[in-house]
């Protein structure tokens, strides 16, 4: 092996951490300026509470069954729109074939009215 391979493996050789680090590094983070500004950190509070969990949970499973009722309820508009169209257009069928059928019997008790003249 090289000299520069067993320098890098030396470099990158696990090491004992040193007693205390952990608590030194988590007391160094605690103490950086503006921890309490960062905007998350309420919501951090906020979620520590088991309480207010569960108020969260429910306020969204509230708002997505009021979602999911209204969207029923627009669908259901959309077919009842769809229905009163159908509804106009069979009336203007209906209506269109009565005149037609009016006329052919007008025009029956107008030649037999003829005929008889």
């Amino acid at each position: 092996m090289n000299p520069l391979e067993e320098s890098l493996r030396e470099a990158l050789r696990r090491k004992a951490v040193p007693t205390g680090f952990g608590g030194r590094v988590q007391a160094r983070i605690r103490d950086l300026p503006g921890r309490e500004k960062r905007p998350w950190f309420p919501l951090r509070a906020f979620i520590a509470r088991p309480v207010l969990r569960w108020a969260a949970a429910a306020l969204c499973l509230v708002i997505a069954g009021s979602v999911a009722y209204r969207e029923q309820q627009e669908h259901q508009r959309r077919q009842g729109e769809l229905a009163r169209l159908q509804v106009k257009q069979a009336l203007r069928i209906a209506s269109v074939k009565l005149n037609t059928a009016r006329r052919m019997v007008q025009e029956v008790n107008q030649g037999a009215a003829q005929r008889r003249l």
